[in-house]
């Protein structure tokens, strides 16, 4: 499988605001990508092809509870997996399922 991550311009903000507090997040990220890379559908599955993973922060230790959620796109046909949204489980409990389907839109996914 030739699979290849792409991030939203979402998911490219929201790492940003998040770099300022972590900063182990692109170390993370490569945790991340080696993991959708193995297994695309490795998180739970959301509906309208969408998967939310949880990443563990590697600059602190912390409960699951307050790790890092990834919300993504994979459909087969395309072998590509869109990174749409990332947040810290601290900052944010979930994320509304209108959020999702609006970036979904917003990418012509």
């Amino acid at each position: 499988m030739n699979l290849k991550i792409i991030n939203l311009s979402n998911f490219t903000k929201n790492i940003k605001k998040l770099y300022k507090k972590y900063k182990n997040l692109p170390k993370d990220l490569k945790i991340l990508n080696n993991i959708l890379l193995d297994n695309p559908k490795a998180g739970i599955y959301l509906g309208s092809n969408c998967y939310k993973i949880r990443l563990e922060k590697s600059s602190i230790s912390t409960r699951k509870s307050k790790d890092f959620r990834i919300i993504y796109y994979y459909l087969d046909k395309k072998q590509n997996i869109y990174l749409m949204t990332i947040y810290s489980k601290s900052d944010i409990l979930n994320i509304d399922d209108k959020k999702i389907l609006e970036i979904l839109k917003n990418n012509n996914l």
